[in-house]
């Protein structure tokens, strides 16, 4: 039996209740924001808390070699290298894809034509505009997302991240009305400070009680810290 709710516990990390404890089954989601609002660090962190709690997940990086993305994690003490030993964790690389100078690659089929990426229970694609952004043909968006909605549909949760300013508007549009939850981040001054917030815009089959305006920060050999004040 399929479970309704994916756990995303970490210890001494509010996250998992903000977001009414834990992620649907099913879920879509979809993390907006421009450079240096905190998507990557985001999804991170829910890759690791759904590893954490027993999941199986792919991670597809636009920027990170898998040295790189080790190192990353390490440094934020989200220690992904047993998960990578026992194969619960699938990291791939597309950034010697999309850093050459080459021409135009059908990144979206290719994605669909390896099956052991979409057999995980989560899949995380970070950062999702950047493929597509080498992705002219709209025809492709549409199948592609078809086929993450068949996914969804047996329960895995499928994670995208972009930046609204690397995407068409149409191409946008598609991604927003796909989704089952849309969050959208941003970083503004509170409190004489720079603080990342995450706004929840759309949350379909949402299980418990969530906060609508989730705020944040980083901090090195913590990981992400949930803020008890709101940002407005």
């Amino acid at each position: 039996m399929v479970e309704e709710l994916l756990r995303i516990d970490l210890k001494g990390d509010e996250l998992h209740r903000r977001l009414g404890g834990g992620i649907p089954a099913g879920t879509i989601m979809l993390i907006e924001g421009d450079r240096g609002t905190g998507k990557s660090i985001l999804s991170q962190r829910l890759l690791y808390g759904f590893l954490m709690n027993g999941y199986t997940a792919s991670y597809i990086s636009s920027q990170y070699t898998t040295v790189e993305y080790v190192k990353q994690m390490m440094s934020i003490s989200y220690d992904v290298i047993p998960f990578l030993i026992r194969k619960k964790l699938v990291f791939v690389s597309l950034y010697p894809l999309l850093s050459g100078v080459s021409e135009e690659r059908k990144f979206l089929s290719r994605l669909l034509g390896e099956p052991r990426l979409w057999e995980q229970d989560v899949v995380v694609i970070d950062s999702f505009s950047s493929v597509l952004s080498r992705e002219q043909e709209v025809r492709s968006v549409r199948n592609f997302l078809m086929y993450i909605k068949r996914l969804s549909s047996l329960g895995k949760v499928v994670i995208l991240t972009a930046n609204p300013e690397e995407l068409p508007r149409d191409i946008l549009f598609l991604l927003e009305e796909a989704s089952t939850l849309l969050m959208r981040l941003n970083v503004r001054v509170f409190g004489g400070d720079l603080k990342n917030s995450a706004t929840i815009v759309k949350y379909n089959n949402a299980k418990g009680v969530f906060q609508k305006i989730i705020p944040f920060r980083v901090e090195p050999k913590v990981g992400l810290v949930v803020e008890i004040a709101a940002v407005v």
